[in-house]
């Protein structure tokens, strides 16, 4: 049976949870809230160069046109998450796939790339849609694929480093935005400068609205499967821990 969030779970179910892979999917979800919490502190440089590789600056003006505020800024925070945890954990990756997937994991979610009603997951469409802007921008078909790999996968509970540095490293950076999944690691110094760079005004409300649409229109989808199971609440924990 094909791992949840795999590039062959993807071509096989469209990101559709099978009634298997809900009890699968919440089983991860209950483990991974119960795992205990490490802490450390860590300060880390907040202030990051993005790459200048072509495809990074055409996907850093893309994203700039294309996502709302609180969207665009989560996007980048994400990215320095990532980053930050790749240092802690000593893990190398490749800098121009992890940026250009941060920056376009959340692009099924911007008004102009959101997914028909067909569709059954919204991180599947826009992994589609992240794969078709990097061909576009001169990409080649391996850093496509990587990038929408790792955007297909990144709303999973766990993907394994086993699965590709970078797309390992995009779900921990996501996952610490938007629920606060291993920022105790960090220093509140660090935390702070990179709320400063990029702030999160609007973000929660932002968010959640649109999870509460997937929940609503894509109900097999994971989304809708960890909106049922608490993230709404989860978001607001994590959101009073950062004020």
């Amino acid at each position: 049976m094909a791992a949840i969030g795999s590039p062959v779970w993807v071509a096989e179910t469209k990101g559709a949870l099978g009634l298997w892979d809900q009890v699968r999917f919440a089983a991860q979800a209950i483990v991974r809230e119960v795992a205990p919490r490490r802490r450390g502190g860590a300060v880390l440089a907040a202030d990051r160069t993005p790459p200048s590789t072509p495809v990074a600056l055409h996907v850093t003006d893309f994203a700039r046109t294309v996502l709302p505020a609180p969207l665009l800024h989560h996007s980048v925070r994400s990215w320095l998450w990532a980053c930050m945890l790749a240092d802690l954990d000593r893990i190398e990756y490749d800098g121009e796939r992890l940026y250009v997937a941060a920056l376009l994991h959340d692009v099924a979610l911007a008004d102009s790339h959101r997914p028909g009603p067909d569709a059954a997951c919204f991180a599947v469409h826009g992994a589609t849609v992240a794969r078709e802007i990097v061909i576009e921008a001169g990409g080649g078909r391996a850093l496509a694929d990587d990038v929408a790999d790792a955007i297909a996968a990144h709303f999973n509970v766990a993907v394994p480093l086993s699965w590709g540095a970078e797309a390992h490293l995009l779900h921990a950076g996501t996952h610490l935005d938007v629920v606060g999944l291993r920022r105790p690691e960090l220093a509140r110094s660090t935390v702070a400068e990179v709320h400063a760079q990029e702030p999160r005004t609007d973000f929660t409300t932002h968010f959640l609205t649109a999870m509460r649409e997937e929940h609503h229109l894509r109900n097999s989808s994971r989304a809708a499967l960890l909106w049922r199971l608490g993230m709404k609440q989860a978001i607001h924990r994590s959101e009073r821990t950062v004020r």
